[in-house]
């Protein structure tokens, strides 16, 4: 692997104060070869002012425009911001949206609760787009019950004989006293997203110790099996482990027990190759802190660690509660100050490999880009 080109989607070291704080990143390559990339904005990492820019580039990623600024943000009736948004082009010209939006009607509440570690009451949307990302309609809510404190982890996945799969994590309310249980979730639809079949849970320990936070699922083109990845935190021990990597079957409804990747990292970002091989772009937040690629043979059982890229170095040092053991409540404020991540790695028509994510410093956080020559 090699680096081949780079640039920048979004430059918020010049963009209005609002507009200054970039994050959860995603990308879509559509079958024109125009590449779209939705991201969260805000005038800092955990803000109430936050919502879901897209932008696209129909030249590789050289030029880029904004063609999205974020749905209306009044809900019911309920002030709130969306929070993130993730792109799948179901059939050619046809995009499915999924968007997270958050309640701040409070605007003074923080994401998540000091007390409790719970997070403001959220909803899941899907709503679709003819042309381009410019405009989307019909809105419908994606059926989460019986969870809470929900957040979407990545785009639409389509399954075999035509359904599609909604990938969110779920957690606990704002002011939920219990310690909380965390569930990797599928939740599977089989008439384009209107009603839903009870949670396939993804990935989940009974024992509530094992967290498998932002799960990032895709699929194996060629035979239709899921793969997911996990950062994977160990809530006894007080630390992160290694990411953890589990398999589904195409109908997106069995899973196999997560297993560990054998590499230290947070949120990964996998993509099915032809020939059996899996690329993951992922988080490597210990020192050296940077972004990596990786590519297995053999759909992610073993990694080629000699030859994995470094394709984002951070230059800032250490961060924030990567020293050891931490608190778990801690983990939210590290969260507001971490400085690059969220990598959303897609083949281009080419066969090159598309990386769009965040990173820039304690004054703003653009949206970046780098394409991978395999």
């Amino acid at each position: 692997m090699r680096i081949a080109e780079r640039g920048m989607v979004f430059d918020a070291r010049q963009a209005p104060r609002n507009l200054a704080f970039c994050s959860f990143t995603d990308c879509c390559i559509l079958a024109d070869g125009c590449i779209l990339v939705a991201f969260r904005a805000g005038s800092s990492k955990d803000s109430a002012d936050e919502h879901v820019l897209i932008r696209s580039s129909a030249d590789r990623g050289r030029t880029w425009q904004t063609v999205f600024e974020g749905p209306e943000l009044l809900v019911d009736g309920v002030a709130g911001a969306w929070r993130s948004g993730a792109l799948a082009e179901i059939e050619a010209g046809r995009l499915l949206g999924h968007f997270n939006w958050f309640d701040h009607s409070d605007p003074s509440l923080p994401l998540s609760n000091p007390e409790t570690q719970g997070t403001l009451p959220s909803r899941l949307f899907l709503m679709e787009s003819s042309d381009g990302g410019h405009t989307w309609t019909g809105r419908r809510e994606v059926d989460v019950s019986p969870h809470q404190g929900v957040a979407l982890t990545g785009s639409v996945v389509p399954l075999v004989g035509g359904a599609l799969g909604v990938p969110y994590e779920a957690w606990k309310a704002y002011y939920d006293l219990r310690p909380g249980e965390h569930h990797a979730v599928l939740r599977i639809s089989h008439d384009g997203g209107h009603r839903f079949d009870p949670a396939t849970i993804v990935a989940h320990d009974p024992a509530a110790n094992l967290l498998y936070w932002d799960e990032r699922v895709a699929v194996d083109p060629e035979t239709g099996r899921l793969v997911g990845l996990f950062w994977t935190h160990d809530r006894r021990a007080q630390q992160d482990l290694n990411m953890h990597i589990a398999w589904g079957s195409p109908d997106g409804v069995t899973w196999s027990a997560p297993v560990d990747t054998g590499i230290a990292g947070q949120i990964a970002s996998p993509l099915p190759l032809p020939g059996d091989r899996l690329l993951m772009a992922y988080v490597h937040r210990h020192q050296p802190s940077s972004l990596r690629a990786v590519l297995s043979h053999d759909f992610g059982k073993t990694w080629d660690l000699a030859d994995q890229l470094v394709f984002y170095e951070s230059g800032i040092g250490r961060e924030s509660g990567m020293g050891g053991q931490r608190d778990f409540g801690d983990y939210w404020a590290d969260m507001n100050v971490w400085s690059f991540g969220h990598p959303a790695a897609r083949r281009l028509p080419d066969g090159d490999v598309f990386v769009a994510f965040y990173g820039g410093d304690a004054q703003a956080m653009s949206i970046h880009w780098v394409r991978i020559m395999l």
